[in-house]
């Protein structure tokens, strides 16, 4: 639906847009926070009580909500019908006509955006995590797919999001992209590739190393019979899924060493995927030196899922899109997303 029309029909039924809006915000959110109070949920909608009371009876009338002591939730009804009608709403909101742009802006091969930015809600990245589930179901092949997934907050975030429904006609392995010792457990690719396969019903690879290593133990590893297994799945992965952070986040995240810190500040690093820091041109001033999926390796997968939201990322993502494989399809927010359009 273009600018017009949608002028055509405020003209006919005035307030209709945004009433509709308004209703798909409620029950977006309630599906992302369910089972959830009014109260909760107001604050969150920044809506007053009486509104939200008023719009949640209506969609209770309708069969789309169902209420319990612990709060209100989506009927299966009321499931199907947001599905159903989120397309629609990002028409009414441009997010389809932002996404092709924002593409043709980063040379890759396809975005979707999520409305709001992670920085002002942590309840986006859950919104990242649904609309991944989405994009593998539609995506992936029946049969044997093996998955490499990375670490990071965004990407344990994302891992709950997934569904069983994913598994029906496939076998799933999600494999670890790094190894994790030394970092928070629950951010670690090893517990990332668990969670994905625990919601998925599919089957998870460890990877119990240090990620980064000293020249001396690096090679020895290699030949580890825990190991290469492990690396020879990530060889002939198809998949990859990864995040992307601020290189100065990511470098005091990773440990690295104040020598190494101070470079990367005099270099303008603005962002880290793949254990690569890199600058605003894309060019890769630092890597890691680590056991596990480099940025080279994902240039012959079939897709790169690139999983990343909020306005002070806008810079790292844009960046890295740079350097990254043109299968990419990133998964973003609008924060994010108008920071980059506008520039």
């Amino acid at each position: 639906m273009d600018d017009n029309e949608m002028d055509l029909l405020e003209s006919v039924v005035p307030g209709l847009i945004s009433e509709f809006l308004q209703r798909f915000d409620i029950l977006k959110s309630i599906d992302l926070l369910a089972p959830v109070g009014r109260r909760v949920l107001s604050e969150h909608l920044h809506l007053s009580e009486r509104v939200l009371r008023s719009q949640a009876d209506v969609l209770k009338s309708q069969g789309l909500l169902k209420t319990s002591p612990a709060g209100m939730s989506l009927s299966d009804e009321g499931r199907r019908v947001m599905n159903g009608l989120e397309p629609v709403a990002n028409r009414f909101l441009g997010l389809t006509s932002q996404e092709k742009q924002l593409a043709e802006r980063l040379n890759i091969e396809r975005c979707f955006i999520v409305r709001g930015d992670q920085v002002e809600s942590p309840v986006v990245s859950k919104q990242l995590g649904i609309v991944l589930n989405d994009a593998l179901a539609k995506l992936l092949p029946e049969g044997n797919n093996t998955i490499v997934v990375m670490g990071g907050s965004t990407m344990a975030s994302v891992a709950t999001r997934l569904k069983p429904e994913l598994s029906q006609h496939r076998q799933l392995i999600f494999v670890p992209g790094r190894g994790g010792i030394g970092e928070s457990v629950s951010k670690q690719a090893n517990s990332v590739a668990a969670t994905m396969a625990k919601q998925t019903a599919g089957e998870a690879k460890s990877l119990y190393i240090p990620e980064q290593l000293s020249e001396s133990t690096y090679h020895p590893l290699l030949n580890e019979p825990t190991v290469r297994p492990v690396l020879d799945l990530i060889v002939h992965a198809g998949v990859a899924i990864h995040g992307i952070g601020r290189a100065d986040a990511m470098a005091q995240r990773r440990g690295v060493n104040s020598e190494i810190k101070s470079y990367l500040r005099k270099a303008r690093a603005v962002g880290e995927a793949f254990g690569s820091f890199y600058n605003k041109e894309g060019r890769i001033l630092y890597q890691v030196h680590r056991i596990g999926l480099q940025l080279q390796d994902v240039q012959h997968f079939n897709h790169v899922f690139a999983v990343a939201g909020g306005h002070d990322k806008a810079q790292a993502i844009e960046s890295y899109m740079k350097i990254a494989p043109h299968q990419t399809i990133l998964i973003t927010d609008e924060g994010a997303a108008n920071v980059i359009l506008k520039k």
